[in-house]
């Protein structure tokens, strides 16, 4: 099959995986928050909903990921926000990512827009290794738990994590080829119980950005050519 029968094969699993994705029955779950079905109190947006959606399918159509970065879950400064995995408003509005590109205008009513400490470092960590634009990302569980209040995060439990390993799994029968790394014990736990072998390395949060760095150089060593540069 040619390079571009074999995109366009992988783009139909992509978009077949995120038709089901954004049709998952999530309404029951509590302290659960659905970017891609449910609107946020601070969504400026009349159609935020559909632009989570493309922006996640945006991150997600590229004709030949080397590496999937498997987080724990998305957080209330970011994926709830922007509707793709490690981004945030303020990123997005600032630099952009790889298929998404740069914000025309703000995506929520707060009075500055939402940073996420974490997205940032991913992003910046990728561009630097000179793997931004060969990379997807995703959480062990895709979905936002949140404590008391909307805003605010908590560990996903043990439910949470079962289902998020069904999604996960499908995501990964999609990619073929692709090179899985757990970043942070949660996301390497919900690998290791779908049977995924997967490196793990150090989650850029509390005190993780050099380490998570220095993981993220190492991976790009073993994936570019000596003379490679560059997305």
């Amino acid at each position: 099959m040619s390079g571009n029968g074999m995109a366009i094969r992988m783009q139909a699993k992509i978009d077949a995986f995120l038709d089901d994705f954004f049709s998952a029955p999530t309404a029951g779950m509590r302290r659960v928050f659905d970017p891609w079905n449910a609107v946020s109190a601070d969504d400026i947006a009349p159609d935020a909903i559909a632009g989570r959606r493309e922006r996640l399918r945006r991150h997600l159509s590229l004709s030949a990921p080397k590496l999937l970065l498997v987080g724990e879950a998305p957080g209330y400064q970011g994926t709830r926000v922007t509707g793709s995995p490690f981004t945030s408003e303020a990123l997005l509005l600032e630099d952009g990512v790889p298929r998404i590109g740069r914000l025309a205008g703000r995506l929520t009513s707060r009075r500055l827009p939402w940073r996420e400490p974490s997205s940032t470092i991913v992003w910046r960590a990728l561009r630097d290794a000179g793997i931004a634009g060969q990379t997807l990302l995703w959480g062990a569980f895709p979905w936002h738990p949140f404590a008391d209040v909307p805003l605010s995060n908590r560990p996903p439990n043990g439910p949470e994590k079962a289902l998020g390993a069904v999604w996960l799994e499908k995501l990964i029968a999609a990619l073929p080829r692709v090179t899985v790394v757990a970043v942070g014990n949660v996301a390497a736990d919900a690998l290791r119980g779908i049977g995924v072998e997967a490196a793990k390395i150090r989650h850029p949060s509390n005190g993780g950005a050099t380490a998570f760095r220095a993981g993220i150089a190492g991976l790009a060593r073993g994936m570019l050519p000596h003379d490679a540069g560059g997305d």
